[in-house]
């Protein structure tokens, strides 16, 4: 981090290691007590609490390919915490096109983790042969804005309630 403390970025889930799903749904879950309601709002886009079962079905159900995700820890107390997440997952409808999010927790922005998980999503989509990773962002969300352009993605406003972001593999 920029601050000089220490983190580690690996693939979500590996199940050769500790990093299975259900590990993941507990990270998540707990990781949503640190995140602000702006910060909820901002990736959610809705004032929600706390991940519905559904939502963490589909957010720890990750193949690789189709559904990649890195997250960013700490070890606490002789504990890893998760403190960042970022994934994508492949458009079925769009060839070569993936939606990606990012979530940082509120303690731990501004420290440079979003630019990392986004460069090791770059790399993940081109090895699985993506084109474009396109995310949609609150036009408010200025950090997530100035990452997005600071990884040289096209930035287009679609109505006053989202901006899409677009990443282009090749040059990203």
């Amino acid at each position: 981090m920029k601050n000089g403390n220490a983190y580690h970025i690996q693939l979500c889930v590996e199940p050769e290691t500790n990093h299975t799903p259900e590990f993941l749904r507990a990270q998540l879950e707990n990781g949503m007590a640190g995140l602000s309601s702006q910060s909820r709002w901002q990736r959610f886009a809705s004032p929600i609490n706390t991940l519905s079962k559904e939502q963490l079905d589909y957010l720890s159900n990750i193949d690789g390919i189709n559904h990649m995700a890195w997250c960013a820890s700490l070890l606490q107390e002789g504990k890893e915490r998760g403190i960042a997440i970022a994934r994508y997952v492949k458009l079925p409808d769009e060839f070569g096109v993936a939606e990606f999010a990012i979530t940082v927790m509120d303690a731990y922005q501004g420290q440079g983790i979003g630019y990392e998980l986004i460069k090791k999503l770059v790399e993940s989509a081109s090895a699985n042969r993506l084109n474009t990773l396109r995310g949609h962002v609150a036009p408010g969300n200025r950090r997530m804005l100035n990452l997005c352009k600071q990884c040289g993605a096209s930035i287009q406003t679609e109505g006053h309630s989202s901006v899409v972001v677009e990443i282009d593999i090749k040059n990203g």
